[in-house]
């Protein structure tokens, strides 16, 4: 029996490998052999304990990329064994909604933290030749963003400001500046606030410096911002989000909150000042293919955003790193 090797999360700050056996392709399938796999924050809440909604003996892994390695007998493709490929969402709709989960030996996840992973055909998205396989990963978290942009549609020189400049809020900062907007990025961290200036932020603003609202309507002339993207999951951020976007604006809540709160907010403040508050999860299959080209024509570089390279068999530090606070993206390689 062929095996492969699994990262399995099996309690708060407690990682494994374990060797399964190796997954095949199905009638309508291929096999990846997986090659980068990032640690986002699903898989880090639940090796931390924080989300107290996911189950363990967990295999995460759900940005993840590799090299296809076998068609299963019914597949119709012009991809070939040899093409690198992104995992995205399955052809199942113009607004797919689902993790695609697996359930084997036990185990449940996306299993992208695993040697090899089948999927549907229509799940692998190829990846230009020149592309580092480590950027491919950054395909599923850009088209999560390029749907919330999409949605919101900004436009040229409109005001957009983002709270929180890790690496989700660094991904809003890159489409929205691709839409021409302009941009200010709210975080705590100095270092941060730096950073995201560095990667063509307009502004960086110490939400505690001052109040963010008198800030940021400071910055567009007594406005407010036409769209505000709360991309993280705090409270406090969530009401300031709302002193801060314009008359007419709208509030795009992208972050999860653990442990959740409820938002209290003046009902007649979303009337009279005629708001949008709204939400997005997962990404669509035209967001997919829209963050591939851009990954792979070089139009959005993601290198800055990785802190580290670490391979499966370091696991444990791999984790260990990334639910650190100062930590960028942590991509595991196989």
């Amino acid at each position: 029996m062929t095996t492969q090797r699994v990262a399995v999360v099996t309690g708060p700050r407690a990682v494994e490998l374990r060797d399964i056996p190796r997954q095949e392709a199905g009638a309508h399938e291929v096999l990846i052999q997986v090659q980068a796999s990032a640690l986002c924050t699903w898989e880090q809440r639940t090796y931390s304990g924080v989300d107290k909604e996911t189950n363990y003996s967990f295999v995460g892994g759900h940005e993840y990329a590799g090299t296809l390695v076998e068609l299963g007998p019914n597949v119709r493709t012009t991809l070939q064994v040899g093409d690198r490929v992104a995992v995205g969402p399955q052809n199942l709709g113009p607004h797919e909604q689902q993790r695609h989960l697996a359930f084997d030996e036990g185990l449940w996840g996306p299993f992208g933290l695993g040697e090899y992973r089948a999927i549907p055909i229509d799940r692998a998205y190829e990846l230009g030749e020149d592309l580092d396989i480590a950027h491919g990963c950054f395909a599923e978290p850009m088209a999560c963003v390029i749907k919330a942009i999409d949605q919101l549609d900004p436009q040229l020189g409109d005001d957009v400001v983002v709270v929180g400049a890790g690496v989700i809020g660094l991904l809003h900062l890159q489409i929205a500046l691709l839409r021409g907007a302009r941009v200010t990025m709210i975080d705590l961290d100095a270092d941060r606030r730096d950073f995201a200036m560095s990667q063509g932020a307009h502004a960086a603003v110490d939400p505690v410096a001052a109040p963010t609202g008198d800030q940021v309507r400071e910055l567009t002339g007594g406005k407010g911002a036409a769209f505000v993207i709360v991309a993280v999951g705090n409270h406090q951020a969530n009401l300031d989000a709302v002193d801060m976007v314009a008359d007419f604006g709208t509030v795009m809540l992208f972050a999860s909150a653990h442990p959740t709160t409820e938002l209290a907010i003046d009902p007649n403040v979303i009337h009279r000042r005629q708001l949008t508050i709204t939400g997005t999860r997962h990404p669509s299959i035209e967001g997919f293919r829209k963050a591939v080209d851009l990954l792979s024509k070089g139009i959005v570089d993601v290198q800055p955003l990785i802190q580290e390279l670490i391979p499966l068999d370091e696991i444990e530090r791999a984790f260990e790193l990334a639910i650190r606070p100062d930590s960028y993206r942590i991509i595991v390689t196989m």
